[in-house]
């Protein structure tokens, strides 16, 4: 096969698939292309031959005791998934419309339910459509399959009370904060919260920072310049929190997959558990001494 020119070469094989991988496996029964994100319309615009549209938050997270956007339990996530027409022998390709959070958080829950063979698009559909790949408005028919996950893999998640230790002075891990500035320092973010702030004693790297407009992660150089700034070397553990643990997974993805790091464990519960439960701590003001001013976005 000719190589794709536009192939991306931060590809990790069994973890990143480019255009090329794409190309030639439209139509492959094999494979399932899940098109992941929160707005039904986007998959309506325009999707890969064959792909199956998930809800984010439907499919890949649940709210319970007043929390929102946690992990499935496992039989949840095994009926959502068979629901897709998703069993274990298939493997599984998440993609996005554009430049998005979904296609990790798809993967990263996957990942911690140890399903056998789930990958991620290098781009965004739409940066596939310019690539040359074929899309549809048409959609994909389902049929629904008994899909079966084995128990979850603890060492790719973290729980609050492994936070909290490092937020009141422990200094055996990070703890990364993957939100916008604005988040960061207290301002709401997009999802309503019974306090603002962030989590004591984090450092910050906004998740958009590794991606470029079309949703190709950067040269993994250049990502691990943008974590040394943020004081995260890979040499401890790193606990990367969001809103609710979905643009965390985007972060924990790089670090665990790319840069082979897997002391990275992601806080699912994230700011939606912590500012949910008024015991923990928190911080609103800037710190001059760790925050740097990451606005800009590389384009």
């Amino acid at each position: 096969m000719a190589t794709d020119p536009s192939a991306n070469p931060n590809a990790t094989p069994g973890k990143i698939v480019d255009a090329a991988w794409v190309r030639a496996h439209l139509g492959d029964p094999g494979v399932v292309f899940l098109h992941v994100g929160t707005e039904r319309a986007e998959y309506e615009a325009g999707h890969l031959p064959g792909a199956i549209w998930a809800h984010g938050y439907d499919d890949f997270t649940v709210t319970r005791k007043g929390i929102r956007a946690l992990v499935p339990y496992r039989d949840e996530m095994a009926a959502n998934l068979g629901r897709l027409g998703v069993d274990a022998s298939k493997t599984v390709v998440c993609v996005a419309s554009e430049k998005s959070m979904w296609p990790y958080r798809a993967y990263w829950v996957l990942r911690y339910y140890r399903f056998p063979d789930v990958r991620v698009a290098d781009r965004s559909v739409a940066a596939l459509a310019r690539a040359g790949i074929p899309t549809t408005t048409a959609e994909t028919r389902v049929t629904p399959a008994a899909c079966h996950l084995v128990e979850a893999d603890a060492s790719v998640i973290s729980m609050w009370q492994e936070v909290l230790a490092i937020a009141q002075g422990s200094d055996d891990a990070h703890i990364l904060d993957c939100r916008t500035d604005g988040e960061f320092v207290g301002t709401p973010g997009p999802h309503p919260a019974p306090r603002l702030g962030r989590i004591p004693r984090a450092v910050h790297l906004n998740w958009e920072l590794l991606m470029d407009a079309g949703g190709r992660f950067l040269p993994l150089d250049q990502m691990r310049s943008l974590y040394a700034a943020a004081g995260i070397d890979g040499s401890k553990p790193v606990f990367p929190y969001c809103g609710g643990g979905i643009r965390s997974a985007v972060s924990w993805f790089v670090m665990y997959e790319l840069f082979g790091w897997t002391n990275a464990r992601n806080y699912d519960g994230s700011w939606a558990e912590w500012a949910f439960r008024t015991e923990l701590p928190i911080e609103t003001a800037v710190r001059s001494d760790d925050y740097q001013d990451r606005r800009r976005t590389p384009t």
